[in-house]
């Protein structure tokens, strides 16, 4: 069986004019414009979570099962990139396998069949990706799932996934804690003791696993790789001094990971419980509840007045209720969107499938 060859992403570039879609010209070169486009798409549509290039560029340096040099289209106007896309797959811990991909665009290039023809491409490239690995005889055992998200904001690409028979099947909330005054008493369990973390691989390394471990059961969980952890660790904003890491004896048994991010839209910098995690043996007794409030306080004396987080709205460990009851409160939101695989992609007007 040979596996269908996508077309040249110029195929697919609408009739507007002065667009061009291309491929992507490395991280030099692409990511600065990139990651202006995600930041103006969030501010859009009224998400809160930050776009910070310098971890973008970390995390294109270490992609794992997406190739930029074909998994990545580039939209320009006039010269200027006005958005991009990208598409990735892995296997969940639930037994099926993801064809993801999303697209960024900026609202001065909306409501002009740009991103219609965006996400014509990224399927196109997620199903040749598919047909690759059939054609190997890989994950065949799988559900395979076409998998991508929008932001709630952007009512827009809600319509544009549905039309092309995409369902919605997962919601994500930001949410935000808007002062830091009041902040409740937590007493840790009994046995944890808080440690710091130096900036040394080994020790963050046992952090890192130690998280990746706790989402094992957790929606979309990849095991952690020396790839991923090698884009963790070399993150600019990555800040282990921040971090509040509760153990048991030489176990790590869950941790709060904060970092300082700088705002969307120019905004002053944000505090963000970046990952909130406590591993199964510890659960159930009030660790992560512990690790949050003193999390709070960290934050404010580092001169913040308001802390953020995400969250899948269905954690299985009642995260939400958790959070809520910090005084955290649902600030923005997005949803996954999916089609099985199977399904015959729709014909666009030049008949491209």
């Amino acid at each position: 069986m040979v596996a269908p060859v996508v077309p040249d992403v110029a195929r697919f570039s609408p009739p507007v004019p002065g667009i061009v879609f291309r491929g992507f010209a490395g991280i030099d070169a692409d990511i600065p414009g990139m990651a202006e486009v995600a930041r103006r798409a969030r501010l859009a549509s009224g998400e809160i979570e930050p776009v910070d290039e310098a971890a973008m560029r970390t995390s294109y340096a270490h992609l794992e099962r997406s190739d930029p040099a074909r998994d990545v289209l580039v939209a320009e106007l006039e010269g200027e990139i006005v958005g991009y896309s990208r598409v990735e797959w892995g296997d969940t811990n639930d037994g099926e396998r993801y064809y993801d991909g999303f697209c960024f665009l900026g609202p001065e290039a909306r409501r002009r069949g740009i991103g219609r023809a965006m996400l014509a491409w990224n399927e196109a490239r997620r199903r040749a990706i598919a047909a690759d690995h059939v054609a190997a005889g890989h994950g065949l055992d799988r559900p395979r799932w076409l998998t991508t998200f929008a932001f709630d904001g952007d009512p827009g690409a809600a319509v544009l996934l549905r039309s092309a028979g995409y369902a919605p099947f997962r919601r994500f909330y930001s949410m935000v804690r808007p002062d830091l005054e009041a902040i409740p008493d937590a007493p840790l369990p009994e046995g944890i003791e808080i440690r710091p973390i130096a900036r040394d691989r080994l020790a963050m390394r046992q952090v890192f696993d130690a998280d990746s471990e706790a989402f094992r059961d957790h929606f979309g969980w990849v095991s952690g790789s020396d790839d991923a952890f090698a884009a963790f660790v070399e993150d600019p904003s990555t800040d282990p001094s921040l971090w509040l890491v509760g153990f048991d004896g030489d176990d790590v048994a869950g941790a709060v990971l904060n970092g300082i991010h700088g705002g969307i839209d120019g905004r002053p910098a944000e505090g963000w419980l970046d990952s909130v995690f406590t591993r199964r043996p510890w659960r159930r007794r009030g660790l992560a509840r512990a690790l949050i409030v003193r999390s709070l306080f960290l934050l404010r004396e580092h001169g913040l007045t308001s802390a953020s987080l995400g969250v899948d709205a269905q954690n299985p460990n009642q995260a939400l209720h958790l959070y809520e009851s910090c005084g955290f409160r649902v600030a923005s939101s997005s949803t996954a969107y999916r089609k099985p695989v199977a399904d015959e992609p729709p014909e666009d007007r030049r008949g491209i499938r």
